[in-house]
């Protein structure tokens, strides 16, 4: 995240900030691909789950000082958009993987859910190594290399679909096992699903219309 113009602390604290989520999520991706190959010839996925869900967790977590700085106007980002967003991100994490994950991500049953797991941390991670990295440049006072302002503004066309897809069906899995909780949780992730429908829309294109505005005002400074 940045705001337009932040000085003197508050630049020193959304630099630190952003290159610590940078180095964070790099490290959560490194470590689910350097699992990634011997799980698949072993044709153990599953253990990929339990052995990187932990940092996963407290790296997604930090996404609520997101907020925080959206609703302090520490940042420009849209309150609403940047709490729906974290919010669907929290209830993966914790309302969903957390409590639920040995049943439908982590056990040799549940292929569907390890892969829709593997895709959210390849969503998730390659998109907030992008937005993180983009930020932590800027606010070094450095150029950002067009290159990586190439990946800021056009890798959510592909990778936002494949995140939205696999916390879809972490949720829908996540119905049978919550419904033994107690049937009103169960019923409270059907019509979470039934918002995602609207609510990936409006993130969806409040993400065009960004893109839309910036390069647009690139192309005025060019």
């Amino acid at each position: 995240m940045s705001s337009s113009a932040p000085t003197g602390l508050t630049r020193a604290y959304l630099f630190t900030y952003n290159t610590l989520n940078l180095l964070t999520w790099g490290s959560c991706v490194v470590y689910v691909a350097s699992l990634l190959p011997a799980a698949i010839t072993n044709n153990k996925t599953p253990s990929i789950f339990n052995e990187t869900f932990n940092p996963l967790l407290l790296t997604q977590s930090l996404a609520i000082l997101e907020v925080v700085h959206s609703l302090i106007r520490l940042v420009r980002a849209p309150f609403v958009t940047t709490a729906m967003q974290v919010a669907s991100r929290l209830l993966l994490v914790w309302g969903i993987m957390a409590p639920f994950g040995g049943e439908i991500v982590g056990s040799s049953s549940t292929q569907l859910g390890d892969y829709a797991y593997l895709g959210c941390v390849a969503a998730w991670g390659i998109t907030e190594i992008i937005r993180y990295g983009f930020f932590a440049i800027t606010l070094s006072g450095n150029s950002v290399p067009s290159w990586w302002t190439w990946l800021r503004y056009n890798t959510f066309y592909v990778l936002y679909p494949i995140g939205i897809s696999s916390e879809c069906t972490l949720i829908f899995k996540a119905l049978g096992p919550a419904a033994e909780i107690d049937p009103l949780f169960r019923w409270a992730l059907i019509a979470i699903l039934a918002i995602y429908v609207p609510g990936s829309y409006v993130l969806y294109t409040h993400m065009i219309a960004q893109r839309r505005k910036v390069l647009r005002g690139k192309k005025r400074t060019d």
